[in-house]
């Protein structure tokens, strides 16, 4: 798949031009892969275990060598430099510390290897110290900080020799969800007022939506689709990035009549709807599959839609509820509702209307 940069005045900073990868000389685990990352952006790796993307973020790094293809950065290729020559900081999930060494050690290291003087590497680990506000903790070492400090180290590790890319392999996959979360600001924030290129791998859709420029999605071996985090959110181009990225109703029906983008559907449940198709006409005259988020489907009386179910369960969670429908064939139909006193008067068993704004609805064909 080819993927264009949303920087397009810029030439990219790194190319991967039909890369592909095997282990063991038979079955690809990168199928032939096209990307293009410029500078300054922030690229998030989102996919599941085994998609290609820790891979691709190692063959970057020069810890793996493409079987085919080509890496290029600045225009140059570099599938054959060594890692220590590339000039990328990583950030790894352990976060890779010397227990033996302190904080200032840690970070006084990678300058050490580039053979910089005394005075030079004091400058970058203080400044590298209060880029990450670890003010105090220079003599301590990895096992007398909290998981958050010695994240930090491993980030100012990662920066304090001013490489042009950072790659970072699911940095935040130990932390507890208060302290990620704020591990992704704090990164985000960092990115902005660097101005340095990030090449973060999860398999988090909210750490991917959160802090991303743009998100590649990888399925078996390749990109299933890459943008910004909307566009993957509200108009995924197939059923895969739909339910990935989120959540996702998923009803089955027969296509009917089509008006231009508009398709009604006549969905196994007794009724007709109507979302966007996706995809070529002839690929959707079969079966097809309607995906509508939980979030787009608002309730109403039952007189005053065509669109009818049971209220089967509710879901008190805080700020919102979790509204469960179900349809005449037996399909369950999720509803996320605000938390107010109409919603919580409904009654189990009652018969409810419920609708939705056909551009909110995605039709692909049934896999």
């Amino acid at each position: 798949m080819n993927s264009v940069s949303q920087f397009p005045d810029q030439s990219p900073l790194i190319e991967l031009c039909h890369v592909q990868k095997s282990y063991d000389g038979k079955n690809l685990v990168i199928q032939d892969l096209n990307l293009s990352i410029a500078q300054g952006e922030f690229l998030t790796l989102l996919g599941a275990s085994g998609s290609g993307k820790t891979t691709t973020l190692m063959m970057l790094a020069g810890f793996e060598t493409p079987t085919r293809g080509e890496i290029r950065m600045g225009g140059k290729p570099i599938q054959n430099v060594p890692a220590h020559q590339r000039g990328m900081g990583m950030v790894f999930q352990n976060y890779a510390l010397f227990p033996h060494m302190s904080v200032a050690e840690n970070l006084a290291y990678p300058l050490k290897m580039r053979g910089l003087g005394r005075s030079e590497i004091e400058q970058k680990v203080k400044r590298a110290i209060d880029m990450v506000q670890l003010h105090g903790m220079q003599a301590r070492r990895p096992a007398e900080l909290s998981g958050g400090q010695q994240q930090r180290v491993a980030l100012a590790r990662a920066m304090v020799f001013e490489p042009q890319v950072i790659l970072m392999d699911e940095p935040l996959g130990a932390l507890d969800k208060n302290l990620r979360e704020h591990m992704q600001y704090e990164i985000k924030q960092l990115h902005r007022h660097l101005g340095v290129t990030v090449v973060y791998v999860t398999h988090d859709q909210g750490e991917a939506l959160t802090m991303s420029d743009r998100v590649a999605v990888f399925h078996q071996g390749d990109i299933a689709q890459i943008g910004d985090p909307t566009s993957l959110y509200e108009r995924p181009e197939n059923p895969y990035v739909a339910t990935f990225i989120g959540e996702n109703n998923v009803l089955r029906g027969r296509p009917l009549e089509r008006q231009g983008a508009e398709l009604d559907v006549a969905l196994e449940a007794g009724f007709v709807v109507r979302g966007m198709a996706a995809g070529a006409p002839q690929a959707l005259t079969q079966r097809v599959d309607l995906l509508i988020r939980p979030e787009n489907i608002r309730l109403c009386h039952s007189d005053e839609s065509r669109y009818q179910a049971t209220l089967a369960d509710r879901v008190y969670l805080g700020d919102h509820l979790r509204v469960h429908l179900r349809l005449a064939n037996g399909e369950t139909v999720i509803v996320k509702t605000p938390n107010d006193a109409a919603v919580r008067a409904l009654r189990d068993g009652q018969r409810i209307g419920f609708t939705w704004r056909p551009q909110d609805a995605h039709i692909f064909a049934a896999g």
